[in-house]
């Protein structure tokens, strides 16, 4: 777009990128923007370009003069991009330009200054608390770079005009005149080094149900002015799948860029994560899909995996199942005081709960579960004997068994054909255990039999 004369001279440059890696020496500059405004905020011209789109191939040394043009003695400004400004970088540099160091400002880190009571601060909310149009919004990389550098500059825009009424940034002022005092060179100093190969499509995300908002309200919860933009560039990198278990190590080249020490990138990626586990088990999401997508994060982020499954089983009133760290699939339970996935769904079912939809119970049917034993039912395999299989008229020198109630027997089994219904029965213990100098670990609270539950056949539900 030309330059509007009317405007006065461009002093910052508001840029969006995309690359295609967090490893600074490895990724490539996919696509770049770049939108001009004066120190008023009005915008002067823009420009961006694809790098290498499917099937064509514009080298960056095609426009490494006209990116000169775009950004020499320009206040870089980005949401939040300190990432691929260095990789932008880095292409330079492997094309023979020396570079000085460059003048940026995040408005993300200046959002904290112009609109203190936000929650989130990605670029959509902060243009919206702004009152700057975001067409396109919303999380990379499902938008283009050049709205994207367009809200930014508008954002910024807002910021210089200070229309909330916040006082000026004295770092807006400054960063444009560290950026006049130095200029970009005119053209590559030394020869360019041998052309790279452009890394493959990436593979499948590590986010699937857990994308979006729930990651942003992770941020909100430990972040501070200081993290913020890190913990964003997580967040984003998660979701577009830059991020994973194999690509993690490239997490040390973007810690200082945001100016963090090693011990404390990994204390705040350790917080993050505690809080998305937190988030998961508030809102229900505890089961196998989600919990393996939490190994994954906690795989990619540099956490223990018990770091997903013991705030869970501290938050869960019965006896998790038993896990394969690789797998995530159930080993069998060892016997002790907890009840079944199915018999809690049998006893759902029989109290008139609607589980029939469910593959897995839903977290509010096993605390209503729990809260209406008030503790963990007794499963514990009972000793069986021939006193069990004994007919109902059976010889009447059978003595009971010590400690067990001789008084009801089980149910008789449903016909041929017919279809076996749950059948919740109380089974009070006797007093006659504490007669016979034995401990009663229940106190006399009534139990249920689970023998003879049935679980209805919609698959296998996992909890």
């Amino acid at each position: 777009m030309a330059r509007d004369e009317r405007v006065g001279k461009p002093a910052y440059a508001a840029v969006s990128t995309r690359i295609t890696g967090i490893r600074v020496a490895g990724a490539r500059l996919r696509e770049i923007a770049v939108v001009r405004i004066d120190e008023r905020g009005a915008v002067v011209d823009e420009w961006s370009a694809v790098l290498h789109p499917d099937g064509a191939w514009i080298a960056l040394a095609d426009v490494a003069s006209t990116l000169r043009e775009r950004l020499s003695q320009m206040a870089i400004v980005t949401h939040n991009g300190r990432l691929g400004i260095e990789v932008l970088r880095a292409e330079l540099a492997h094309l023979g330009w020396q570079l000085p160091a460059f003048a940026q400002l995040t408005t993300i880190d200046a959002s904290y200054h112009y609109l203190p009571g936000l929650v989130h601060r990605r670029l959509s909310d902060c243009c919206t608390a702004a009152g700057v149009p975001f067409e396109g919004g919303g999380v990379p990389p499902n938008t283009h770079p050049v709205n994207e550098a367009r809200a930014t500059a508008g954002l910024l825009s807002r910021f210089l005009q200070s229309g909330n009424g916040a006082p000026d940034l004295p770092e807006l002022l400054q960063v444009t005149l560290r950026a006049w005092v130095y200029p970009w060179p005119d053209g590559p100093s030394r020869v360019a080094e041998p052309p790279r190969p452009w890394p493959g499509r990436r593979g499948p995300g590590v986010l699937t149900t857990l994308a979006g908002q729930p990651l942003a309200d992770a941020i909100a919860d430990v972040a501070d002015v200081h993290t913020h933009g890190y913990l964003a560039l997580i967040a984003e990198t998660l979701h577009d799948g830059r991020l994973t278990p194999e690509s993690s190590g490239g997490l040390a080249d973007a810690e200082p860029l945001y100016r963090l020490t090693p011990e404390a990138a990994t204390d705040i990626r350790r917080k993050f994560f505690d809080a998305l586990v937190r988030q998961a088990i508030a809102a229900d999401r505890y089961h196998l899909e989600v919990r393996q997508e939490l190994w994954r994060v906690a795989d990619t982020l540099g956490c223990p995996r018990d770091a997903v499954i013991e705030p869970i089983v501290e938050a869960t009133p019965v006896e998790f199942p038993k896990l394969d760290d690789d797998t995530g699939a159930k080993k069998p339970t060892d016997g002790r005081r907890v009840a079944t996935p199915a018999q809690m769904r049998a006893w759902a079912i029989a109290n008139g709960f609607d589980v029939e939809g469910y593959i897995r119970l839903p977290w509010s049917i096993v605390r209503a579960f729990e809260e209406a034993h008030g503790q963990p039912v007794d499963r514990t395999p009972r000793p069986t004997t021939a006193h069990d299989h004994a007919p109902a008229g059976g010889s009447e020198h059978e003595e009971p068994r010590a400690g067990l109630d001789p008084g009801p027997r089980p149910a008789p089994r449903p016909a041929p054909g017919a279809t076996p219904r749950p059948i919740l029965r109380p089974n009070p213990r006797p007093a006659r255990r504490r007669d016979l100098g034995q401990d009663d670990p229940d106190g006399g609270v009534p139990q249920l039999e689970f023998d003879r539950l049935e679980t209805p056949p919609i698959g296998n539900p996992v909890v």
